[in-house]
């Protein structure tokens, strides 16, 4: 692949590691991404849709190697956001600050199922701690679909919110683990462009619709 026709406003299927070798260093204005955690490749061969896709992002015990996708995000990325940080808190280059996607917004709706809130760190020594309050969990779907069309989809304005506050119009803005295309919706929404990177080829066409 050539950069940048062949990654700006694409949807790209395969290993973000290989792909993103090929994007050159600070070259993206901000990584913004869900990455997974709490999964173990090696137990879930049975859901690939290729096995060999998986090969060079997982690390021995084959887990998703975040050591080497966060190198290779720091490397071409100007800022990073994120999320579920705190599962991987060990590869962090640094302590950073966070944000806190305040998900239930009163004590009444505490009691929907699933976690109240979640944790997202962001690539700077400066600066003060975000929240961001958007409702979704449970049978809610901040994006009123119904229901989800991944399992750990984040709500567009979830995602709008936080680029209106950490990027500017025309940027670029990448997401390796793109799952159902949230962060390449919101960026055509606000006028970013965007990378998005997803390795199964399901959630690729979920994200192209």
């Amino acid at each position: 692949m050539k950069w940048p026709e062949d990654y700006i406003n694409k949807i790209i299927c395969g290993d973000c590691l290989e792909l993103m070798k090929g994007i050159p260093d600070k070259s993206v204005d901000l990584v913004l991404t869900d990455p997974p955690y709490g999964i173990s490749y090696s137990d879930n061969k049975r859901n690939r849709p290729n096995e060999s896709q998986y090969e060079d992002i997982e690390n021995d015990s084959g887990e998703l190697d975040y050591k080497k996708v966060f190198s290779e995000v720091k490397r071409i990325g100007k800022k990073s956001i994120i999320f579920g940080a705190e599962n991987f808190y060990q590869h962090l280059p640094h302590r950073g600050r966070w944000i806190c996607w305040d998900k239930r917004l009163t004590a009444k709706a505490d009691k929907m199922l699933g976690s109240s809130f979640e944790l997202a760190w962001v690539d700077t020594d400066s600066g003060y701690y975000k929240t961001y309050r958007v409702l979704h969990g449970g049978v809610v779907n901040a994006d009123g679909q119904g229901s989800r069309l991944h399992p750990t989809q984040k709500p567009s304005e979830l995602f709008r919110r936080i680029l209106l506050d950490y990027s500017e119009e025309d940027n670029v803005i990448l997401d390796p683990f793109l799952g159902s295309g949230t962060t390449a919706v919101a960026c055509k929404e606000l006028g970013r462009k965007f990378i998005g990177i997803e390795i199964n080829p399901k959630y690729c066409e979920i994200a192209q619709r």
